[in-house]
């Protein structure tokens, strides 16, 4: 007779093996892609794409051969780039679309972006930009959290209608990326629209996978483990993520994941932190569960007590 803790180590066995040998393909099992010779592509648009994990996609297209079409804020950090990247890759043909992606509509960017690309194929594109809006919900403004949502969600869903529906219209092959985060795992107090607009992309990226796979349309959505960025400006002081901060890995080895992973697998999560948070807030810990508890504990946290905001007391 099959014993209940039999029964419940199987059930851990098929739930767990088959995503570690996904990872273990992933991570091992996927060489290196020249994707400029995958595609058969000369152009690649990312946004975010003048500092962290996107300046670090554009050098790599940029090495293997690629155009690149840069979409960022435009700052001063956006016009050092422009003159950094064209150094560097001086037989590397760059356009610059400096821009808002927080505009609700979208209309303002999305026309400086098909002014930019009209004359050429983008068959590459890389859905990068986003940051995180810190505290509780209701406390921020909600003009921030709102272009927190745009800039993480909306933008990425109207340029890959954009470009998607351009590379069917031509019968070309083609990638299409989006940087999620393993905060999608979990419920995230004091961070709620971060998590929240993460999993929709990964959710929307597997969906549409599954649409473009017969036109030969790869999508790709990675969670990275923490990365050393401009993301953690910010981020506020939480204690959560200025740990995450200290053992964070260079914006390159995103970069190199995508040249990996595209065509070969949907959903990436890179990196052992990426990894063990799937596993125990996915397979070990119901989210349900998870939920409950985070209810309980969070109230009890450093984060949350300095980052609340008392309210005064409305009296009768």
């Amino acid at each position: 007779m099959i014993s209940i803790t039999s029964i419940f180590f199987w059930i851990g066995v098929l739930a767990v093996c088959p995503y570690l040998l996904l990872i273990a393909y992933g991570a091992y099992g996927c060489p290196e892609q020249n994707l400029k010779q995958k595609y058969n592509a000369k152009w690649a648009l990312v946004t975010g794409g003048s500092s962290g994990i996107g300046a670090a996609i554009v050098r790599k297209f940029a090495g293997q051969g690629l155009n690149v079409v840069i979409v960022a804020l435009d700052d001063a950090v956006f016009a050092k780039f422009k003159e950094t990247i064209t150094k560097e890759f001086p037989n590397v043909e760059f356009r610059f679309v400096g821009c808002d992606l927080s505009e609700p509509s979208g209309e303002i960017y999305l026309n400086a972006v098909k002014q930019a690309t009209f004359d050429i194929d983008v068959q590459i594109l890389c859905n990068n930009a986003g940051f995180i809006t810190t505290g509780g919900f209701a406390d921020v403004a909600m003009q921030r959290e709102m272009s927190n949502y745009h800039t993480n969600v909306t933008s990425g869903l109207i340029l890959t209608h954009h470009f998607a529906d351009e590379m069917l219209n031509k019968g070309l092959r083609g990638l299409i990326t989006f940087t999620s985060s393993s905060a999608a795992f979990i419920p995230n107090p004091m961070s709620a629209l971060y998590a929240s607009t993460k999993i929709f992309l990964t959710t929307f990226a597997a969906s549409i996978a599954a649409e473009l796979a017969e036109a030969k349309i790869d999508v790709l959505v990675i969670h990275p483990s923490p990365i050393d960025s401009n993301f953690y400006s910010n981020a506020g002081k939480m204690s959560a993520l200025t740990s995450a901060q200290k053992i964070s890995s260079p914006p390159s080895i995103i970069a190199d994941t995508i040249c990996r992973n595209a065509g070969k697998i949907i959903v990436s999560d890179q990196g052992p932190i990426t990894v063990i948070m799937k596993i125990v807030m996915t397979k070990i810990l119901d989210w349900n569960v998870f939920a409950e508890i985070m209810k309980l504990g969070i109230p009890l946290s450093g984060d949350y007590k300095a980052m609340k905001i008392t309210r005064p007391l409305k009296r009768e």
